[in-house]
């Protein structure tokens, strides 16, 4: 990964970003699936967060489960912050389609960022393209 894979809004945020995108590394190097995730730091302690997908809980969806994870770390530490990350099938402004990583970013108001990070998978490695937010 570049160090400079980190957009200026998210610089507060740098730790988590590259935590996650090393486990993204190394999930696309051993597989070309990318399952849900997240990483959380509480107290500048950062921990990853999966699910199992066996979990009972898990029915509603790999991502609603991590949601709901995340928004219980958010009860019990008021400074948790989390980056859920899932992969995605993007546009692009030529109108051809590109793999993606999506990072939803939230803070410890509560408040979400969306960071999207094209990619393309290179033998036992990723090559990421230059990181962007949108507006949805």
């Amino acid at each position: 990964m570049k160090p400079n894979m980190i957009l200026k809004q998210n610089i507060p945020y740098a730790a988590l970003i590259y935590s996650a995108l090393d486990v993204c590394e190394l999930m696309l190097a051993r597989s070309s699936t990318l399952y849900p995730f997240a990483v959380v730091s509480i107290e500048n302690d950062i921990q990853c967060v999966f699910t199992d997908t066996k979990d009972e809980h898990a029915q509603s969806g790999m991502i609603e489960v991590l949601e709901e994870r995340l928004a219980e770390h958010r009860i019990i530490a008021e400074n948790a912050i989390s980056v859920l990350v899932y992969a995605a099938t993007i546009t692009t402004q030529k109108a051809t389609e590109s793999e993606a990583i999506v990072f939803n970013i939230t803070d410890s108001n509560g408040e979400n960022t969306v960071t999207l990070y094209p990619y393309i998978q290179q033998k036992n490695t990723i090559r990421l393209g230059t990181p962007f937010t949108c507006n949805f």
